[in-house]
């Protein structure tokens, strides 16, 4: 269960970045504060939305580190 919230974290972590990034990039000068702010509540939501496809997109590598069992 410990591999499962890892990633998850991460999967959160990165489309959170990546929303923030877009939206710091796109917002004009005088509202960067507010295009990172929704940047990253946009990537939260599209991450929880997109968590529901991780069979479909997920690498086999991390597939497999997944279902390892516990040493």
């Amino acid at each position: 269960m410990k591999r499962v919230f890892i990633f998850g974290g991460c999967w959160f972590l990165f489309w959170m970045a990546l929303c923030a990034a877009i939206g710091w990039l796109r917002s004009p000068p005088n509202a960067v504060f507010e295009g990172v702010y929704s940047g990253i509540f946009n990537g939260a939501w599209l991450a929880l939305l997109t968590a529901f496809a991780w069979p479909w997109i997920m690498p086999r590598t991390i597939n497999r580190w997944m279902d390892r069992p516990e040493a």
